[in-house]
């Protein structure tokens, strides 16, 4: 089945969108159980992961950090699509392009998959404590 070039990019718009938007609802998830387990109240029981709560007190600063890639991610977008638009207004033009070998697309890219990575990275690390802790 053949697709228009442009409802591939549609696609891919909706789809790095969504991306986002599940590494930001999963890292704040996570952010939010580990601070249960680091605070442990009577609803919540401390996670018992040994002497050391350096684990989950890094695990809450990779998602911390995660979200400062997110962050960096659409500030890039911002100062790429800004770039674009102040070259396409003085030369008058009416369509622009994307320089998709600038440095900072390449950091815009580099950023989206590194949260993709931290996010999944700081996910399994709270699953593997749990499941060790439970067993």
């Amino acid at each position: 089945m053949k697709v228009p070039l442009k409802d591939i990019y549609e696609d891919l718009n909706f789809a790095t969108d969504r991306l986002s938007t599940q590494v930001r609802s999963l890292v704040l998830g996570i952010l939010a159980l580990v601070w249960a387990f680091l605070s442990g109240t009577k609803d919540v029981l401390p996670l018992k992961i040994g002497a050391s709560k350096a684990p989950l007190v890094l695990i809450g600063g990779i998602c911390i950090f995660t979200l400062v890639l997110d962050l960096l991610q659409y500030m890039c977008f911002y100062l790429s699509a800004n770039r674009v638009r102040l070259r396409a207004e003085a030369a008058k033009a009416d369509t622009a392009e994307y320089d998709e070998h600038s440095g900072i697309r390449r950091l815009q890219r580099f950023l989206f998959w590194a949260k993709q990575f931290t996010t999944l990275g700081a996910a399994a690390w709270l699953l593997t404590l749990i499941l060790v802790t439970v067993w």
